[in-house]
């Protein structure tokens, strides 16, 4: 159990104004793009993506969070925020609801929560950091070993053992690591070839995250190549 789950449960769970929600299914959506942003989530099982959709329809996919996990940090804000993405659920999900003002009084009381929610988001920042780094250095070939690797981690072994089974279309990689479709599929396909990943109607098994690191690892580009990464990123995001 990490800091942030140990200090959201023991205070704020238990608050009167914390409802658990019913399981929610695939598709359902905790709360839209631009809504107002009047409560946090804390996600007991299950996954949920954060998508963000610009003004023509494109979308990316900003990170995909698990057991353990907080979305909808804007209601920490007392300034009327929104909601910058979409978080949808992509696996069967149990989550509670907390209200803005409920974990705003907690965070002024109580400081190992303040604490614990501060070093969370900076994680939050860094992981965002680190994706644009990946968008604008790495190629596609690394993004998809790096995301992949870093799924397995939100995932139980499959019940054979045979690897880690993540429950992700072949669309929504590629709306996560900012790649078309068909670049994506491609992609997939080699790597299924070479035995670092089996594919599935909606699956995608991962038999050795640590392999997928290693792979990943030799893959860093030379310092010229990355002007070029960049724009094929870019034009990738906005043609999915």
């Amino acid at each position: 159990m990490t800091s942030v789950e140990s200090a959201v449960r023991s205070a704020l769970l238990s608050s009167p104004e914390v409802s658990r929600l019913p399981e929610l299914r695939r598709s359902s959506l905790l709360f839209p793009q631009d809504g107002a942003a009047d409560s946090l989530y804390f996600l007991e099982t299950g996954l949920v993506k954060l998508t963000r959709t610009n003004d023509v329809g494109n979308q990316i996919i900003l990170c995909i969070k698990g057991a353990g996990d907080l979305v909808g940090e804007e209601a920490l804000s007392d300034e009327n925020e929104t909601y910058y993405a979409n978080a949808e659920v992509l696996t069967p999900s149990l989550a509670y609801r907390i209200p803005g003002e409920t974990v705003r009084g907690a965070f002024a009381s109580n400081s190992v929560l303040a604490a614990s929610l501060i070093s969370y988001l900076l994680r939050r920042q860094n992981a965002l950091a680190e994706k644009v780094e990946l968008l604008c250095l790495h190629d596609v070939e690394h993004r998809v070993l790096h995301y992949l690797a870093e799924l397995s981690t939100l995932v139980s072994i499959a019940p054979d053992g045979q690897g880690f089974q993540i429950p992700i279309t072949q669309l929504e990689l590629a709306d996560l690591i900012g790649a078309t479709r068909e670049t994506t599929s491609t992609t997939l396909n080699q790597l299924e070839r070479r035995g670092l990943i089996k594919l599935s109607r909606r699956m995608l098994t991962v038999p050795s995250p640590d392999q997928l690191r290693s792979v990943a690892s030799e893959r860093t580009p030379s310092p010229d190549t990355g002007v070029n990464m960049a724009k094929d990123s870019s034009s990738a995001v906005l043609t999915n």
